[in-house]
């Protein structure tokens, strides 16, 4: 099955000026893992996800660290993120972005996403965003086409 069949067309998005906190704002209020960052003829510039708030979050020295003793207390990672809320998201966006195209068939990207380690991945025409699928959507799929075949 093609992935234009069950994806997602919801285009909820943000564009590269919006700041870090509103697209956190953005995020809570889709209950979504991540946002795709798009110009405003809806190109795909790149990805804010949980992950990259996060990490902009932490300081840049964790990634070395051995132990997690040295880590700040969570307020000061609050204070940060405070401060950074103020950012634009083109800051802090993954730009070499994962996206799929509409005719990608559901196990190429199933198998793409479990290799990535991607919950929620872009889908464009032409550079163009055009949907959103989903590791829940994926599963469903998998499971309809599943029980059609046991049908």
């Amino acid at each position: 099955m093609l992935v234009r069949e069950f994806m997602d067309r919801d285009l909820t998005s943000v564009g590269p000026e919006c700041t870090l906190g509103e697209a956190v704002e953005v995020m809570n209020r889709h209950r979504l893992s991540g946002l795709p960052v798009v110009d405003e003829e809806g190109r795909l510039l790149g990805y804010i996800s949980e992950s990259d708030v996060i990490r902009a979050a932490m300081p840049g020295y964790v990634d070395h660290l051995k132990s997690l003793s040295f880590v700040p207390d969570v307020g000061q990672l609050f204070r940060r993120l405070r401060r950074l809320s103020r950012e634009p998201v083109s800051s802090f966006m993954t730009r070499e972005v994962v996206a799929f195209e509409e005719d990608d068939h559901d196990m190429q990207v199933a198998l793409e996403m479990l290799r990535r380690g991607l919950k929620r991945a872009p889908v464009v025409r032409e550079g163009k965003l055009v949907g959103v699928v989903s590791r829940a959507d994926l599963l469903e799929r998998i499971m309809l086409e599943g029980l059609e075949v046991d049908g």
